[in-house]
């Protein structure tokens, strides 16, 4: 046989062709079964289920009677297809379990699907439905990740996952209850990831022994934030930052952080950024985004904060899209003592921040100033998207300093 016409992939040992195919939609690996002989029943040993009801939706008008006979057609074929696959499929433990199906018709066959990954041992279970999730899925020893979109929230929830290390929640009306039974349930949780959940009518108390990641990104919390995470290592928050009067964060292990102020138009956004650094003294990295939608002059009063001292920090990534914001660069480099990388990073520029590098207004002095007496900064990055007059400016003057201080500039084009 000629070189070029062999078959190496369907020469592969079975585990490795089961591991391949488990990276595909369920439905992609299973047409697979007609390339030949050799691949006809390997898809019934996938050690992955990916199940997406979009994949069999076309575009449907929701307000027409046709569009609500195609969502009860495609509801329908989706049901029978899902059927098909658990019962032709190997009894064999799964790895990961990916349920996508929010937009389904209600139908009972959703709990059924799930208390098979679980009767399996699934190890990784995504579920995205428009049914209630069994009991059985919050008490299943197997689990070690688990990732929930718009879940059905029960304060009586017994949860008991004893292996479970990674758990995130996506669009969710959670409350204080729920998520004290979720933590206290989860005894080895290190990664926790709360994405746009809702927190109104009550506190958001996040506390855990071994937890060493926490992600809260546009969280609405308007009564108190409290976290309590002695063995913490990375904390992300990413909202208005306008934080709630009552914030207590105990991460005393705490050493990456990462702030990010989607749309910091209220002053008290601001301030919250100021909050949060109080408590993250400890920190050896740090970043902080703005996506600034203010007039500079304000922005240039609001951002000259006082902060406190960071003993540990070495690296910080301060990214905003006007430079007007440079005193916030100041402030920082002031307080760490020990800093001996610093990265400004331009964001994508607004309109009316477009219009704002169009002048000849200078950059900051005093962030070249506060540059130039830190004698334990070694690197100065600026990356741009666009090398306006204020990115040229600063650019100069680093060089400047360049020349004449311990002191490495690298300039990038994002």
């Amino acid at each position: 046989m000629e070189r070029e016409n062999c078959d190496f992939i369907s020469n592969l040992p079975d585990p490795i062709l089961h591991h391949i195919l488990g990276f595909l939609l369920t439905k992609e690996a299973i047409q697979t079964c007609v390339l030949s002989k050799r691949w006809e029943h390997l898809w019934t040993f996938l050690p992955s289920l990916n199940f997406n009801f979009s994949e069999f939706c076309e575009d449907i008008d929701d307000d027409s009677d046709d569009g609500v006979e195609l969502l009860s057609a495609y509801s329908a074929r989706f049901v029978k297809f899902v059927n098909a696959v658990l019962l032709r499929r190997k009894p064999l433990d799964l790895d990961v379990f990916h349920l996508n199906c929010y937009e389904l018709e209600e139908d009972s066959s959703e709990a059924d699907w799930i208390r098979y990954a679980m009767n399996h041992n699934t190890r990784v279970l995504y579920l995205s439905t428009s049914d209630f999730i069994p009991w059985s899925s919050y008490t299943c020893t197997s689990l070690e990740k688990l990732d929930l979109y718009r879940p059905h929230t029960d304060s009586d929830i017994i949860v008991n996952l004893p292996n479970l290390k990674a758990l995130s929640i996506s669009y969710a009306d959670l409350d204080s209850c729920y998520v004290k039974n979720f933590l206290s349930g989860c005894p080895i949780l290190e990664f926790l990831e709360l994405d746009n959940c809702n927190f109104s009518y009550t506190d958001c108390i996040i506390a855990h022994e071994y937890l060493k990641y926490l992600l809260l990104v546009t969280c609405r919390i308007e009564q108190e934030l409290f976290v309590s995470a002695p063995n913490l290592l990375s904390f992300s928050y990413e909202d208005e930052l306008s934080l709630p009067c009552k914030t207590t964060l105990n991460m005393p292990s705490l050493a990456k952080s990462c702030l990010t102020s989607c749309d910091p138009s209220m002053i008290k956004c601001l301030e919250g950024t100021a909050t949060c650094l109080r408590f993250l003294t400890n920190v050896e990295l740090l970043e902080l985004h703005f996506e600034c939608r203010q007039y500079k002059e304000l922005l240039a009063s609001v951002l000259s904060l006082e902060l406190p001292i960071f003993p540990n920090l070495k690296n910080v990534t301060v990214a905003f899209c006007m430079f007007s914001c440079f005193q916030m660069v100041t402030s920082i480099l002031k307080s760490s003592p020990k800093l001996k990388k610093l990265t400004i990073l331009q964001k994508e520029c607004l309109s009316h921040c477009e219009a704002e590098a169009s002048t000849n207004e200078s950059t900051s002095i005093s962030s070249t100033i506060a540059v130039s007496l830190h004698k334990n900064l070694k690197i100065v990055e600026v990356k741009y998207w666009n090398y306006n007059q204020m990115v040229r400016e600063l650019v100069d003057t680093l060089k400047e300093l360049e020349k004449s201080e311990d002191l490495l500039v690298q300039v990038q084009k994002q």
